[in-house]
This record gives C-alpha cells, sequence and structure tokens, in this order.
C-alpha cells in the first residue's frame, strides 16, 4: 500500500541543503535512474526516477553530480521543477516508494576552484536576533492565517520574486484551493523549530530561516512540513520555499497504530 506524499516547493533556484534532505532506504535494492534533456545551449532537464530520496531537496542532491558533469567547467544552478511521489507503507517492502523529479538545470560562469568562507552554510546558535526570530515566527503565522482562511491573495504576496516567477498567482491559488477543500477547518498550527542559515550556497546571499511545523485539520491528523524565509534588506523576510506532507483521515484509519507511527517519522512530523 502507498501513501501519495504532496508537497509544493515555491522557490526556483533553490539549491540542496542538508538541513532539508533526507533519504530513505531501498529494501528493493532498485537504482536511481537520471534522463538527460538538452534544452538550449546553457540549459538541461535533468528526469531523476529514484527509490532512495524521500523528497524533492534529497532528489536534488542525487541530480547534482550530473547536473555538475553537464554543466562543466561552468557551475550549474537549479531552476523550476515539477514532481510525483509516492511513499512506501511498513509491509511492503516489494513495492518501494518512488520519486519522479523534473529538473531544469542552468549552466553559468565558470565555477571557482573552492567556495569562499563566506559561501559555507551556517546554522550557529545566536545567529538571529531576537527581533529576527518575532518576525519570522509573526511572518509565519500571518501565512498560515491567510491560507486557512482563503485569503489567497494576501498569503501570496510574502511569496518571493522568484517563487511567483516560478507558480502563477492562479495556479498556486488552485493548489490551496484544493488543499483546503480536502483537509477542512483548520484546528492547529504548530512551529516545532526554527533553523537559521546564513549565505547557504548556491543561492542568493542572506540570512534564511527554516521553520518547520506541524498542522491538524477536520480531515488530516498528519500533516508537517517547513517554510524557509529569507531576509530583505529593510528586515521584512519573503517565503521562498515551501513542503507539506500528509495523509487524510480515510487513508490512515486503513493503517495499523504500528504503520501510523512510521508514516510520522518518514514525514518528520513530531
Amino acid at each position: 500500500m502507498h501513501i501519495v506524499k504532496i508537497a509544493l516547493i515555491l522557490a526556483a533556484n533553490i539549491a540542496p541543503q542538508a538541513a532539508f534532505a533526507q533519504v530513505k532506504g531501498n529494501p528493493a535494492g532498485k537504482a536511481s535512474e537520471i534522463n538527460v534533456q538538452r534544452t538550449g545551449d546553457n540549459g538541461y532537464q535533468l528526469t531523476l526516477t529514484s527509490y532512495r530520496s524521500s523528497n524533492v531537496t534529497a532528489g536534488q542532491e542525487e541530480l547534482m553530480p550530473k547536473a555538475a558533469e553537464l554543466c562543466a567547467p561552468r557551475s550549474a544552478s537549479f531552476g523550476r521543477y515539477s514532481f510525483d511521489m509516492t511513499e512506501q507503507v511498513a509491509g511492503a517492502r516489494d513495492k518501494p516508494g518512488m520519486l519522479v523529479l523534473r529538473q531544469d538545470v542552468e549552466c553559468g560562469a565558470a565555477a571557482s576552484a573552492a567556495p569562499s568562507a563566506a559561501a559555507q552554510i551556517s546554522a550557529a546558535p545566536g545567529m538571529a536576533t531576537a527581533e529576527q526570530v518575532r518576525r519570522v515566527e509573526q511572518q509565519s503565522r500571518l501565512y498560515f492565517d491567510a491560507r486557512d482562511q482563503g485569503e489567497y491573495s494576501r498569503a501570496y504576496e510574502v511569496l518571493a520574486a522568484r517563487a511567483k516567477q516560478a507558480t502563477s498567482f492562479e495556479a498556486w491559488k488552485g493548489i490551496k484551493q484544493a488543499f483546503n477543500a480536502k483537509a477542512g477547518a483548520a484546528q492547529q498550527r504548530t512551529i516545532t523549530k526554527i533553523t537559521w542559515y546564513r549565505n547557504p550556497p548556491q543561492v542568493e546571499p542572506g540570512l534564511y530561516a527554516a521553520v518547520d511545523f506541524t498542522s491538524k485539520f477536520a480531515e488530516i491528523d498528519i500533516h508537517c512540513g517547513f517554510l524557509a524565509w529569507r531576509e530583505q534588506a529593510d528586515g521584512q523576510f519573503v517565503l521562498v520555499r515551501e513542503e507539506e506532507n500528509y495523509i487524510d483521515k480515510q487513508t490512515q484509519e486503513k493503517l495499523k497504530p504500528g504503520d501510523i507511527e512510521k508514516v510520522r517519522q518518514q514525514f518528520r512530523c513530531k
């Protein structure tokens, strides 16, 4: 039995980061496959079929060596993508979960021999001030409120410019409306953790906050994910990435208690 894992990634050109990646076991021992299609003088579309990556970021990590190989000696960066995901549920080892990720790759300037010290990812405690923490928490709750109340224009406004380029308002609104209709009324939204990063590699320099959350809805008990925010020059934060994983109650009722806990662990729901 498989559970569909649904996620929406908002940002174009967000490179893989270890904090967001999750690689799962591959009990069937199936190798990943990568199909390459050239899209222009400076670009490719890579299609990954993976039985070991449990989210888009992990899939992007699988693609990075191939992207670097294709673009060498120039640098490789990720652009728009789409994906389909099925999750393996305990007791179905003969039918592993599968990720199909279609990823645009752009080849840029020649890559330097080694990243500068400023480009290194950092998640040291105390990186953010109390005011920055307050702003991220407030922005996250305002975003959730707007989504849950169907105020889609207000929610969409906080997306970063690149995220809006990657997903039009009408397409984004349709996805959120479909989720709200399926989930029912929001009953609980909890921020469980905030992790800070300064100048992650291969993205626009700056301060980033990854906000882990869990939620409950009238028709969904298991729901979690993260929001990734980037600080602007004026001190405000814009949403560069969003991911959410869930199963509805109808599917949950068919699972054994032990299987439900394993699903929570797969989704990293606390």
